[in-house]
């Protein structure tokens, strides 16, 4: 085989790599589109830092990766998708889980009561799960 076919080969095959790579990250993120927590659908899940969530007595609950439980979690709302956000209770646009807040491993921690349509869940300046409200 000349240099030239096999250069070509392998551009070829790094085309293919690369279009297949993009392909299973699409996947990933429609796995999470079609998870549900209660009236809310999973738009995207860091798994790294979080194990699950879930929706129970009207509360958003999560369950934290043991090595992140330490961490405190920032959460925000808004009323549409990408749209400034809404202020809690509290008065703040941030509503903050402190950290060392003696979470237990593997245990749903971090409720939430709110009817909003969005919801985002923040550790520092990463983004670790995002909410959309689909059902009353």
């Amino acid at each position: 085989m000349n240099p030239r076919t096999f250069f070509g080969f392998l551009v070829s095959l790094g085309l293919l790599l690369s279009a297949a790579i993009l392909s299973a990250d699409n996947h990933s993120e429609d796995k999470a589109a079609k998870k549900m927590a209660g009236p809310y659908a999973v738009l995207m899940i860091d798994m790294d830092y979080l194990q699950d969530v879930t929706y129970m007595r009207d509360r958003i609950y999560l369950k934290r990766q043991a090595d992140h439980r330490e961490e405190a979690i920032t959460l925000r709302a808004s009323f549409l998708k990408g749209e400034s956000y809404r202020k809690w209770y509290n008065g703040e646009f941030d509503l903050v889980s402190p950290a060392n807040a003696g979470h237990p491993a593997n245990a749903w921690t971090d409720w939430v009561e709110t009817t909003a349509p969005y919801v985002e869940y923040w550790i520092g300046d990463k983004k670790i799960l995002h909410l959309k409200r689909v059902t009353e």
